[in-house]
């Protein structure tokens, strides 16, 4: 009927990585954030070690010492370091920060080697100067950025960096438990290093920064001159203004509520393992080995629960989603805490992280799909800076307080007895509260949700099934997809709609199926060459009807049905609506017949959302280019009857149509399809850059 693009051509967002300066940004900052992941492990381990001898409460104020110079400055500093790292070069800025780091990293084992009383005093400056020099690093980064990068490819770009921020968190800990797990061997060959794989990170750390130093140095930068439009990204976001204004734009909504406890809990169970995990694998006879495998669990759950929110219960309630999730952490906080086992508390920190990946990709949907657009970006604000705080909170209190309680034996009756820990306690009690919070947010989670089952057992009986509540698991026509239409006259825009909005669901990580009528299977493709071949003008009006009805049962069967059942987004440029405007009105056949016709070839599948593009015909055609097919060789009388057509349609069923003006501009028109769509999605996957990992609760703004 009219022209399509090619069907699943790829986009420039999918190669961002082919752009070599960018690439070569990106090996550097992956070495800068295993260095500091390293760096972090080691230091904490060497505070505990420097002070084995000393009391229980004198080793954990050390750890917590050295967790606030690692995580305060980038919370309570950067907006003002920024300020003035946008007036310095970029280039030699990031060059001389990271050869900065490495020299202070490197110097820490040789003062503890030649100065053995000085080594602690030198761990907490060394370790602080290094962190005041990254603040410096990471706006020059962030600023450079966008130099290399075209502006549609950004949130690509931006997705890559969080990658490689937090990816290198569980290789950095795997990468410390393999030193410590050889640390005699080590200790063997430099029988001078007080810890030998502290020590040893510590020097591979550097390395990576001196590494990254050299990479950034060859690349092709601009030189650097000061502007308002030149300025990191960062040098307004104040950790006061983005609690302010987003405080505000997040309101005081029950869902609302729900997310920033939810995330906020989650937050501050990352920051106590964290602050007392290394006393606490000590605790246990673990050593930096444990501390190692308990951070790399973490942060593997973390992971996988942010890339597992979307495909886990897809029938179950979102809303409900994000309360189970936070309950599941909260238990296993309480039970890492109890239990005085090595290997049980790994798999525990792994479940704890699993379940604050989960949360925190649920949440930060949840605030996508429920709030305005214009006070996304504020409420994002303020759930990250929320985050942060009650991460480094927790991390610098938590070690303190297990401190102050210390460490007892509670004699159970004859030999037996139970080693209470401060770390232990501390865990066990922050489970306790992370579980009542987590009650509260579940129930002001579903407060206002009319949407929501009818109990939450029922509802994730059926979930766990994969049928919706109230659904018999017999029923395969069951889909869990979205299936989105865009239908119109001819030169309407469809094909151009069609990509922009494929686009911009796969950048938020949807799977999406973008596709066209006819032509979309084999058999398509050859009706579509029949039907719209001027020389086969021959074909009668009921033979064409026919024509297009195999095309849409071949379609929906081959291609459509199975996407939506692996719960895909759906989006086709024309389906029942064309055959009912064009063979209906235009042709001015009975519509009520083709209607039955078209049930059944499609399975009586009906699109959650039509979006009709609203075009006069002589606008329209005016935009074709090249020689006119069959259908748009048709009088401006037959595609007025069209036009019309199509406006009957949706006048019968406003519900689930979108009627909208073709003239406008595309920018507009894909705004408003946007806004429209976002309700029936699916999954619950984050957007722009692609702000689910973009929330996840950071230890450093990298």
């Amino acid at each position: 009927m009219s022209r399509s693009a090619p069907l699943g051509a790829p986009t420039e967002a999918h190669h961002v990585l082919a752009i070599t300066p960018f690439r070569r940004l990106w090996v550097s900052l992956s070495l800068s954030s295993l260095g500091d992941w390293l760096s972090l492990l080691a230091l904490v381990s060497l505070a505990a070690i420097f002070t084995a001898e000393g009391s229980d409460l004198v080793r954990y104020l050390t750890v917590a010492g050295v967790v606030a110079i690692k995580l305060a400055p980038a919370v309570l500093l950067s907006p003002l370091a920024g300020l003035v790292s946008d007036r310095l070069d970029r280039r030699w800025t990031m060059v001389g920060g990271d050869v900065l780091r490495g020299l202070l990293y490197v110097s820490i084992p040789v003062v503890g080697l030649s100065f053995p009383g000085f080594a602690l005093p030198w761990l907490l400056i060394a370790g602080l100067l290094a962190e005041i020099v990254a603040l410096f690093w990471t706006p020059a980064r962030d600023a450079t950025i966008p130099v290399l990068v075209p502006k549609r490819m950004l949130g690509q770009a931006d997705r890559l960096t969080l990658l490689a921020t937090y990816g290198a968190a569980p290789v950095a800990a795997l990468l410390f438990a393999a030193l410590a797990s050889v640390d005699n061997l080590l200790g063997a060959l430099v029988p001078s290093m007080a810890a030998p794989a502290a020590d040893v990170a510590l020097y591979i750390n550097a390395l990576t920064f001196f590494i990254a130093a050299i990479v950034v140095a060859g690349l092709p930068l601009p030189k650097h001159t000061v502007a308002s439009s030149s300025l990191s990204p960062h040098r307004d976001a104040t950790l006061m203004r983005a609690l302010g204004t987003g405080r505000r734009a997040v309101g005081s909504g029950p869902l609302t509520r729900a997310v920033v406890v939810g995330l906020t809990v989650t937050a501050t169970m990352g920051g106590l393992i964290i602050g007392v995990g290394r006393p606490h694998v000590e605790n246990l006879g673990a050593g930096n080995a444990g501390f190692g495998v308990l951070v790399a669990a973490l942060f593997l759950g973390l992971g996988l629960g942010m890339v597992a929110a979307p495909r886990v219960l897809k029938q179950f309630s979102r809303r409900r989603f994000l309360g189970l999730s936070v309950v599941l952490a909260a238990l296993a906080l309480l039970l890492a805490g109890a239990i005085a086992d090595m290997v049980l508390s790994a798999v525990l920190v792994f479940v704890l992280g699993l379940g604050a990946g989960l949360t925190w990709a649920t949440g930060t949907w949840l605030i996508n799909v429920e709030m305005e657009e214009e006070r996304r970006e504020d409420a994002f604000a303020f759930l990250h800076a929320a985050g942060r705080i009650a991460l480094l909170t927790a991390a610098v209190v938590a070690p303190v307080v297990a401190g102050l309680v210390g460490n007892h034996e509670l004699p159970l009756g004859g030999p037996l007895s139970y080693s209470l820990y401060g770390s232990g306690l501390v865990l066990m009690v922050a489970g306790l509260l992370a579980l009542a919070s987590a009650f509260v947010a579940a129930r002001q989670a579903v407060q206002d949700d009319p949407e929501v089952g009818p109990g939450l057992l029922p509802e994730l009986f059926a979930a766990l099934r994969g049928v919706s509540p109230g659904v018999e698991e017999e029923d395969k026509t069951t889909v869990s997809g979205a299936f989105i239409v865009l239908e119109g006259g001819e030169g309407a825009g469809k094909s151009t709609q069609v990509r922009d909005l494929t686009v911009w669901l796969r950048d938020q990580g949807f799977e999406v199926l973008s596709t066209r009528q006819p032509g979309a299977t084999k058999l398509g493709m050859r009706l579509r060459g029949i039907l719209l071949d001027r020389e086969n003008s021959h074909i009668t009006d009921r033979a064409e009807v026919l024509l297009y009805a195999a095309d849409k049962a071949d379609h929906v069967e081959q291609e459509i049905l199975p996407a939506l059942r692996r719960g895909a987004v759906v989006i086709s440029d024309r389906y029942v609506d064309s055959l009912l405007a064009y063979q209906g009105a235009g042709r001015d056949l009975d519509v009520a017949e083709i209607q039955e016709i078209s049930d059944w070839a499609t399975q009586g599948l009906v699109p959650d959302l039509t979006v009709i593009l609203d075009v006069r015909p002589e606008e329209g055609l005016s935009r074709l280019g090249g020689p006119a097919d069959r259908i748009e060789s048709e009088s401006t009388e037959f595609h007025n009857r069209v036009r019309k057509g199509f406006r009957a349609l949706a006048e019968e069923a406003p519900e689930r149509y979108l009627i909208l003006d073709a003239s406008e501009s595309r920018e507009k028109i894909a705004r408003q399809i946007q806004r429209r769509v976002r309700p029936l999605l699916p999954d619950p996957v984050d957007a722009d850059s692609e702000a689910v990992t973009g929330m996840i609760p950071v230890i450093k703004p990298e």
